[in-house]
């Protein structure tokens, strides 16, 4: 019985742990995009693919070696170079030989297409930063949006309590004899508004972490939720550097501006391989050859010479300098060069299109969080003035001497405030978090100390 029972606790708890939620931080669920998003997974291996290419182009400037070996059979009449005469017999016939050789020359290829390589290397390791700011942005923005609703949502289960609790007192007062039914009704009918309302968002905010838990690659089956984040009022009210300040961090810091950048300068390396392509090229090779044959034979007994001496004897070395010029190759130099010409340009079409980009997205930014500070000043402001007056409205309309319409005007003007209140609070601290991203200063440390 007793086995049975510590059974039981067991597969409780296991149970238990198999049904517990699982509560994600912000700092987490950028952990979790940046390892999981498909994204930055491509990016990754294209930056691996653009380090073997540069690995490679280093190579280039090494000598090739190569080895070969054969051996063949032949019947009838044949001519044996080994043996250097016509025979008509079987024919048997081994050779082996090594080759070297190395470009000296060859127009400034080599010498370019390492740049280029090197160039091509270091943007796609920016590339692969780009996406993961793209995704940090994300995630950002689909976390606080979630935090959002949250809040919005115990705004509005404390607007429902209030309800509830003037209906109750309507209530009694109407058992008593001396209320009024009318009044009764008003605050059902608010009450079940207020309901709806709470039913919306919750929908919303279900809809809200599903959207997160894609983003991050995660099983929606699985039951997670998301640490709130307390907005630290210093924080909100601290003063912003000036935008050309912030606008210079971001240019600095810009991992796509700077992979438009490398990218351009390794379109120039391409047009300057292509203006060199009709230059000649210059390489010296080496080589070192032997071989045997069926046909060589001993003057005395007329047996096959052993091939080891063979290849002793018919060994072979040589030595060739070689100078290409292409005098004229159709035209496919001048097409290509004009080709990386127009690469070249588009480039630079590129990169300006990316600084206008960057420069768009930090003014955007920029004005978004000034426009939140300034609301958020007014809210405050606001809510207190609203606070006052619902809490003048209350009183007056407990001691009869305001209708229910005066009553919920004032407390639906409390209700909007609180939420624009809220509403600034956390645009302030989005609007903070994406400028941090673009300007590279995102403190994980500061998001921890914010989580509630």
């Amino acid at each position: 019985m007793k086995k049975l029972l510590n059974i039981l606790i067991v597969m409780s708890l296991l149970a238990t742990q198999a049904n517990a939620q699982n509560i994600l931080t912000l700092e987490e669920c950028i952990s979790i995009a940046l390892e999981n998003n498909l994204s930055i997974k491509r990016a990754r291996n294209n930056a691996l693919s653009a380090k073997a290419g540069y690995t490679q182009s280093k190579m280039q400037f090494l000598p090739a070696l190569s080895a070969g070996a054969s051996h063949s059979w032949s019947e009838g009449l044949s001519f044996d170079q080994t043996s250097a005469e016509l025979v008509n017999t079987t024919t048997l016939l081994g050779r082996g030989a090594v080759e070297g050789s190395l470009t000296i020359f060859d127009g400034f290829q080599n010498i370019y297409g390492l740049q280029r390589a090197n160039y091509l290397y270091q943007a796609a390791e920016q590339e692969v930063r780009s996406n993961e700011l793209v995704t940090e942005t994300s995630v950002v923005s689909g976390f606080l949006n979630i935090i959002n609703i949250r809040e919005n949502l115990k705004i509005q289960n404390q607007v429902s309590d209030l309800l509830k609790e003037q209906l109750g007192r309507e209530e009694k007062r109407e058992r008593a004899g001396v209320g009024d039914m009318e009044q009764v009704y008003n605050f059902r009918s608010q009450v079940a508004q207020q309901d709806l309302r709470i039913v919306n968002l919750s929908n919303d905010l279900q809809t809200a972490k599903l959207t997160l838990v894609q983003l991050l690659l995660l099983d929606p089956l699985d039951d997670y939720d998301f640490q709130g984040v307390t907005p630290n009022d210093t924080q909100l009210e601290k003063e912003l550097d000036s935008y050309q300040s912030v606008y210079e961090k971001a240019r600095e810091f810009s991992p796509s501006l700077k992979s438009a950048e490398l990218n351009l300068e390794a379109s120039k390396k391409s047009y300057k391989m292509s203006k060199y392509t009709w230059m000649p090229s210059l390489d010296v090779s080496a080589s070192y050859g032997t071989g045997w044959s069926s046909n060589v034979r001993n003057s005395v007994d007329n047996t096959v010479v052993d091939p080891t001496q063979q290849f002793r004897d018919n060994a072979s070395t040589g030595a060739t300098f070689r100078m290409n010029i292409p005098l004229f190759t159709r035209f496919n130099n001048r097409t290509q060069m004009q080709r990386q010409k127009i690469s070249y340009l588009n480039a630079e079409l590129t990169l300006q299109d990316t600084e206008n980009q960057v420069r768009n997205q930090v003014q955007q930014a920029y004005l978004d969080l000034l426009n939140a500070k300034e609301s958020y000043r007014a809210a405050k402001e606001s809510l207190l003035n609203l606070n006052n007056a619902f809490e003048f409205s209350k009183r007056r309309y407990e001691n009869g001497t305001v209708d229910f319409v005066t009553y919920l005007v004032s407390l639906n003007g409390k209700n909007n405030g609180e939420l624009e209140l809220s509403r600034a609070k956390y645009s302030i601290l989005f609007r903070k978090l994406i400028l941090d991203i673009y300007i590279g200063e995102l403190d994980t440390e500061l998001i921890n100390f914010q989580l509630n």
